[in-house]
Order: structure tokens, then C-alpha cells, then sequence
């Protein structure tokens, strides 16, 4: 391809890897584009593990690139599972110990979670739309 034309290597976990199929979505972060989500797609799965990382390399393109871009740049990115629409969801740093809110009046509920991603969890039991939740003290 031509020299403008970048592909991304990710890393994935032993654990995740049987959910990945080529033509994915990714969405992916930059720390040198701070704030902007870009768009790949899955190309291709090394069906070989790294035995020492535990992870297998998937390479995506980009749908949609940043306007500048030098090689070895560092990208966090999330492979799309799964779509669900009409979920409840809560930022991912509200949750507790992977299954506790803090609600209005300092109390300590059981949740049940679903899909999770870097930012958001889906709650499947224990909140309804109209609970008040805490953002639990660092």
C-alpha cells in the first residue's frame, strides 16, 4: 500500500480471543489524538499465541485515520463484541468491587453486570433508570 496507509497490531488476551472475528469494528484511542475515538475493522487473527504475554496478535485497518500518523505509535483499542440498544448502563468507575454501587445515602448495593467496555458497564439487575448512584472516592 501506499505510505500513508497504516494498519493497527493489537494484542489480544487468550481469554477473549474465541469472540474476534475478522470484519469487527474497533474503535480506537491515540494519546497523541487525546479525546478522539477513530474507526477500524478487523483484518486478520495470527492463530499462533504468544506464549510469553499469553495474547494473540489481531491486525485491524483504519475506516477512519487520524490526518498524521508515524509508525510504532501506541493505541489503545476496543474490538466491537456485541451491539445491545435500550440497555441501562453506569460509567465503568461508579462500580464497586465488579458488582457494588453506592447509592443516595452512602448504602452499598449488589449489582448484576453485562457488556462491559472502558467507559460504561451495562447493569442487568439491582438499578433502574431512575436510581441515584455515587461516584465511589478514589
Amino acid at each position: 500500500g501506499s505510505e500513508n496507509q497504516f494498519f493497527l497490531e493489537l494484542q489480544v488476551d487468550e481469554y477473549d480471543i474465541a469472540r474476534i472475528k475478522e470484519g469487527q469494528q474497533v474503535l480506537i484511542n491515540m494519546d497523541s489524538y487525546k479525546g478522539q475515538v477513530f474507526k477500524g475493522i478487523v483484518t486478520r487473527i495470527n492463530p499462533v499465541m504468544n506464549e510469553r504475554s499469553k495474547s494473540f496478535t489481531v491486525e485491524a485497518d483504519f475506516i477512519t485515520q487520524p490526518p498524521l500518523l508515524y509508525p510504532f505509535l501506541t493505541a489503545e483499542a476496543n474490538i466491537v463484541i456485541q451491539i445491545k440498544e435500550n440497555v441501562l448502563t453506569i460509567p465503568r468507575n461508579y462500580l464497586v468491587d465488579d458488582s457494588f454501587v453506592w447509592t443516595a445515602g452512602k448504602k452499598k448495593k449488589k449489582v448484576t453486570t453485562g457488556l462491559k467496555d472502558y467507559q460504561k458497564v451495562e447493569i442487568l439487575d439491582g438499578l433502574t433508570p431512575d436510581d441515584f448512584i455515587l461516584k465511589p472516592e478514589q
